[in-house]
């Protein structure tokens, strides 16, 4: 045998034996598995596998209908993901450790059990894995390009000379947290990366700051809304990152606690306040300007594909004397904003402990990508559209941009 026949050989063997070794390995992790994979763990597993099409519509629902308890699902799921194979088994072993750092480092799942390419690709081939190449370039703006925005455009916000122009932009995001029940953002590192870095390449001077209490972050946006600096800009990123709910994110200091036979929530930033902090009365230098909010955050504990109604209610009955109060001097209170959350009300927004949060990283993609020749609401609705169907869906809220707002990198 040659030696190129062996070292083929080996290779073969070494391959049969490490997918072996994965099916006993879940085989033999099985008890433990079953006995300590959580509700919420266990339909995350569900959903995964689902979309990925390891499990069919009917295993699922078999699974979810068929058993009433937590166990008995846990088993039935294990025991038809050995049955489909060892590359079923592989996949099961990650989607765990990704999902449950802590648990798999109990139930020895290393991190060296890298997904078959083909499998990698149907998994991850989706909203939040753009090649490194997208990560790193921003495609700018020709000088043909410009031009017919400039001019053939009616209706755009001016962007100011880029030589006489202060662009700012603030992020904030919070990883740790004092309460050892909030748990660690773990990834949120590269968003705050990813989004530093295009704000930078977008010609924003970008302010941050990490793991901020709820008076702090306060303080922080109260001061970037003050900056003089605005009166010199043409727009304005505004960026938040945290654990979060349906009206509001976390500071670091967050607590929920029963007061007598209460709920009590502290350490908690609105969105409201975020508007507030930076409507035409609070920050002047901002006026007329597009203001773009970015939240990564959850906002409550429902999976987005489960949401199949929607809530409607009759417009109010206007007056024309509601119409008439009006007077030369005065603003609208709020206007010129768009903002962009991570996921709609009561659902969950994922993050990836490796590589961060799939709506920021899809975000970076896009605006990289498309920010030289559209307008950040076609950007904004391209991203939705990448995630139709899929496990969240990041939505725009309390749009008040009158114009279309365009970056043009480079110009």
């Amino acid at each position: 045998m040659t030696k190129e026949a062996v070292r083929l050989f080996c290779s073969v063997r070494a391959a049969a034996l490490t997918l072996h070794t994965l099916i006993d390995k879940l085989r033999k992790i099985r008890p433990q598995l079953v006995e300590r994979c959580s509700s919420a763990l266990l339909q995350e597993l569900l959903d995964d596998l689902l979309h990925i099409k390891i499990l069919s519509d009917a295993e699922v629902e078999h699974i979810r209908e068929a058993f009433p308890e937590r166990r008995d699902k846990c088993r039935t799921l294990i025991d038809i993901v050995i049955k489909k194979g060892d590359q079923s088994c592989k996949i099961l072993l990650q989607i765990i450790r990704e999902k449950d750092l802590p648990l798999s480092e109990k139930l020895g799942i290393t991190a060296t059990l890298p997904l078959p390419v083909q499998e990698q690709n149907r998994n991850y081939a989706q909203p939040g894995n753009p090649s490194q190449q997208e990560m790193n370039e921003i495609i700018k703006c020709s000088e043909e390009e410009f031009r017919e925005i400039t001019t053939k455009e009616s209706e755009i916000y001016p962007i100011c000379e880029k030589s006489k122009r202060k662009r700012l932009a603030l992020i904030i995001c919070n990883i740790n947290f004092h309460d050892k029940n909030v748990g660690e953002r773990a990834g949120a590192q590269y968003d705050l990366t990813g989004m530093k870095d295009l704000l930078e390449g977008l010609d924003y001077n970008v302010q941050w700051k990490r793991n901020q209490t709820a008076a702090e972050m306060r303080t922080t946006m109260k001061n970037f809304a003050n900056d003089p600096d605005h009166k010199d800009s043409d727009s304005t990123f505004l960026v938040f990152m945290s654990h979060g709910e349906r009206d509001f994110i976390y500071g670091t200091d967050f607590k929920r606690e029963n007061v007598e036979g209460r709920e009590r929530v502290t350490g908690d930033l609105r969105v409201d306040d975020m508007f507030n902090t930076f409507n035409n009365k609070n920050c002047s230098g901002l006026r007329d300007k597009p203001k773009v909010i970015i939240i990564q955050a959850c906002r409550g504990v429902e999976k987005s594909l489960v949401l199949v109604s929607d809530g409607a209610q009759p417009p109010p009955n206007i007056q024309q004397k509601d119409l008439e109060d009006d007077a030369g001097t005065r603003v609208q209170k709020e206007s010129d904003f768009i903002c962009f959350y991570s996921t709609t009300p009561d659902t969950v927004s994922y993050r990836d402990p490796k590589s961060g949060s799939l709506f920021i990283k899809q975000l970076i993609r896009d605006m990289k990508k498309d920010a030289h020749n559209l307008p950040i609401q076609d950007i904004f609705q391209n991203v939705q559209r990448s995630f139709k169907n899929w496990i969240q869906m990041p939505t725009q809220e309390r749009n008040t941009l009158v114009n279309k707002f365009f970056l043009c990198p480079g110009y």
